[in-house]
């Protein structure tokens, strides 16, 4: 490493997040998890963040602060570490419903890719979803985007 690749070497992003953050930060692992983020997956992000009151005095300005965060942190460090670092993060009250947005938004665009199975396996975990709860969500998402 050179003498200038030491000064304008990028800082770690910090993955201390936010109860928002960490909401936001779990719907955009999961949406992204495949490498890409299908409009039908942003669409199920922005109608459940909207829905939220954890949301309601965020500028469009703290909206944006927010996913430019997310987005280097799913960029850089991949959607496990991301949701890792938002199940750290959110409260005990937002588990079900984050859960629920993930299984929701993974299946809005009519495909569920390993990575995506994957990630839902992970996210269970990290938020101590008890398997038959989570199966329960997977069995009424799954019949809320029947085509």
């Amino acid at each position: 490493m050179g003498l200038f690749d030491k000064l304008f070497q990028a800082a770690p992003e910090q993955t201390k997040l936010t109860q928002q953050e960490a909401f936001a930060g779990i719907a955009v692992a999961i949406a992204g998890a495949d490498g890409s983020i299908a409009s039908s997956e942003w669409d199920g992000i922005v109608n459940y963040i909207q829905r939220l009151r954890i949301y309601a005095n965020f500028s469009d300005q703290a909206f944006n602060k927010l996913f430019d965060k997310l987005f280097r942190i799913l960029k850089s460090q991949g959607a496990g570490a991301l949701v890792k670092a938002s199940a750290e993060e959110l409260s005990e009250e937002l588990r079900l419903t984050a859960f629920a947005c993930a299984v929701d938004i993974a299946l809005a665009d009519g495909v569920l890719e390993d990575s995506e199975k994957d990630i839902i396996n992970q996210l269970a975990s990290a938020l101590a979803i008890p398997e038959n709860t989570a199966v329960s969500i997977i069995e009424v998402m799954l019949i809320k985007n029947k085509v």
